[in-house]
């Protein structure tokens, strides 16, 4: 969980600093979201990863059961045959490779349940970026508009009398572009950072937990 609390700090890090320039509101936007695909990047490959261990638990698990089957059938072959003592070191080995396996299904339970819940947040991230740009492409093209605007007002002024009037709306349409674009990338910031202090709480908690059952020896193997 720790990938994600880290990609929140960065992402955060760059915002403000982009926040403190923001010459222009379209670059500024642009390396914003720049930002978010290369957090959304790393996330995807912690994601992988996560499902990775848990193939591979869920492959041992069902490796070591196997084999706990097939010497429980040599036991019973050893038996037949009047092997009494080759058919307890085969259940013995039954029984090591029983508890083997209840290990390796428990890990594997755990592993599935990070899994599928980074799985949930991967997508939820997705789903920010996409309103991101979906927010970018609507704001750039309002300042676009407005600067359009601005330059009929520029060249057009001579032929009507409230030429600063117009001058001045377009203007405050402008200004109000541009705090939207700060209030957007505020909300982004708020959103992207409360995900990651929910993952870091979770993974907090799940700690508490370990350690407890260690202090009551709950824990196993």
């Amino acid at each position: 969980m720790a990938i994600f609390k880290k990609l929140a700090d960065i992402l955060r890090a760059n915002i403000n600093a982009l926040l403190e320039q923001a010459e222009d509101p379209e670059k500024m936007l642009k390396l914003i979201i720049a930002d978010m695909e290369e957090a959304l990047r790393k996330a995807t490959v912690a994601t992988a990863q996560a499902i990775a261990n848990e193939k591979r638990l869920k492959s041992k698990y069902e490796k070591a059961r196997v084999l706990a089957e097939e010497w429980h059938r040599k036991a019973e072959n050893a038996l037949k045959a009047g092997n009494e003592e080759m058919a307890l070191k085969a259940l013995d080995k039954k029984v090591e490779y029983e508890s083997l396996a209840a290990r390796y299904e428990t890990a594997y339970k755990e592993a599935h349940q990070v899994s599928e819940k980074l799985r949930k947040q991967l997508d939820e991230l997705k789903a920010k970026l996409e309103e991101a740009r979906t927010r970018y492409t609507t704001l750039i093209a309002r300042k676009k508009a407005a600067e359009v605007q601005k330059e009929f007002v520029k060249y057009s002024g001579s032929f009507g009398g409230d030429v600063f009037g117009k001058f001045d709306k377009m203007e405050e349409k402008i200004l109000r572009q541009e705090e939207e674009a700060k209030a957007m990338v505020e909300l982004a910031e708020d959103d992207v950072e409360k995900e990651y202090e929910k993952l870091e709480k979770e993974s907090r908690v799940r700690s508490e937990l370990e350690a407890l059952k260690e202090k009551l020896g709950m824990k196993e193997g």
